[in-house]
């Protein structure tokens, strides 16, 4: 376990995915989405189906500019597991000045009632591996997050829209909203497990969500997470993560292409009422 404080601090000098087919947030005018994954294999659907206008290099991590469902889109597979990602959220937002964050992918499910291949949609995030670690035991803290309680804060608008277009891929009953867990481990642990039912009432559980997300809180910028469930982060974790990751990862992507078809379906019907005679 680790004190992750110093680290988030430092992932926001360097420096997350979704929104709703309401009329809630059709107004929001959303011009540019970021589309993030860790993994290649979390954004390879997506790089399938969109339109990619330009491939720009910074460090060692591609964006692709592109259109995606005739969205303008900046997509990036952001380098791999943990903390990494949070970089490339302030590049997205500060070098492709992207308005709004989708975090596309893969996790552990952690809620006694969810199963492999469900979808969780992130009400909120917490860091559950900041703390102290003393010769005795590790102790939990809330200072990585935002929230008196330790919590990292999602776009509402953004969840709704996520949470419905989840249940058009998927099904309701496929579908939960909640706390995703982030931390730098891969969990694979009943013990571990008890924990972040216990402390946190996680339903998922992730190494990427949660740093991505303090990032796009301190510059104000809308942001959800999507995951689909490829494990149980019990003890065969490692062996139903290499089963279903692909699977798991597209069905993330599905959703994601959902919701951009849906936005990109209210657009034409406002611009539709609006250019209409009276």
């Amino acid at each position: 376990m680790f004190y992750l404080k110093n680290r988030l601090r430092y992932a926001l000098v360097l420096g997350v995915t979704i929104f709703s087919f309401s009329s809630l947030w059709a107004n929001e005018g959303y011009k540019r989405f970021g589309i993030m994954s860790a993994l290649d294999s979390e954004m390879r659907l997506l790089l399938s189906h969109a339109a990619v206008h330009e491939k720009i290099s910074i460090g060692n991590i591609d964006y692709y500019v592109a259109s995606l469902e005739s969205k303008d889109v900046v997509l990036v597979a952001a380098g791999g597991y943990g903390i990494l990602p949070s970089a490339s959220t302030s590049i997205l937002i500060h070098e492709f000045k992207v308005d709004a964050l989708i975090f596309t992918g893969v996790a552990g499910g952690v809620a006694e009632d969810t199963k492999v291949m469900d979808i969780v949609v992130s009400k909120n995030l917490i860091i559950h591996d900041c703390g102290i670690q003393t010769n005795e035991s590790f102790v939990w803290k809330p200072d990585c997050g935002v929230n008196v309680d330790g919590s990292i804060p999602t776009d509402d608008k953004l969840r709704e829209a996520a949470i419905e277009a989840a249940r058009h891929v998927v099904g309701d009953e496929n579908v939960f909203e909640g706390t995703i867990a982030s931390g730098e481990a891969f969990i694979a642990s009943e013990n571990y497990l008890h924990f972040l039912r216990e402390e946190f009432d996680a339903y998922a559980v992730e190494s990427e969500g949660g740093p991505v997300a303090r990032v796009a809180y301190e510059f104000d910028v809308p942001v959800v997470v999507i995951r689909t469930l490829s494990d149980l982060a019990d003890g065969n974790a490692r062996q139903s993560f290499t089963q279903f990751v692909n699977k798991a990862a597209d069905n993330s992507a599905s959703v994601v292409m959902e919701i951009l078809r849906k936005f990109r379906s209210h657009e034409q019907t406002n611009l539709s009422s609006e250019t209409s005679p009276q």
